[in-house]
């Protein structure tokens, strides 16, 4: 399967840090098949580099989501009684894929909204 862009691309266009370059090819293997679903295939024949700043960001949301698994922020804590409240992005009872379906999709709509991957109608 074709990726839409490779680590060089995201460290130098894209000036991405926040995956490494060993955590790079999975998770831009997975933005690219998201991609590739909600385009219905368009993005396979597409070459602008929209595609590829998606890519980068999507795969950053990917990585921070599945692969980076970092530790939960605390966003309060009572000793008294032990509780503890943590920051999440995402909704109450809203799964980790969920989450990154709404946040990958968004993306997607801001990089290729103008690029006619999106549409799902009918092209006369």
């Amino acid at each position: 399967m074709k990726v839409y862009a490779g680590y060089d691309f995201y460290s130098y266009n894209y000036n991405g840090v926040k995956i490494k370059p060993e955590d790079f090819d999975a998770a831009a293997l997975h933005a690219t098949q998201y991609i590739k679903h909600i385009t219905l295939g368009r993005s396979d024949g597409y070459d602008g580099d929209e595609l590829k700043y998606a890519t980068c960001e999507i795969a950053e949301v990917y990585a921070e989501l599945f692969v980076l698994r970092s530790g939960n922020e605390i966003k309060s804590e009572n000793t008294d009684g032990y509780s503890v409240s943590y920051v999440t992005q995402g909704r109450d009872g809203e799964s980790r894929e969920d989450l990154f379906m709404r946040r990958a999709y968004a993306i997607a709509n801001k990089w290729l909204s103008l690029t006619g991957l999106l549409y799902r109608g009918i092209c006369r």
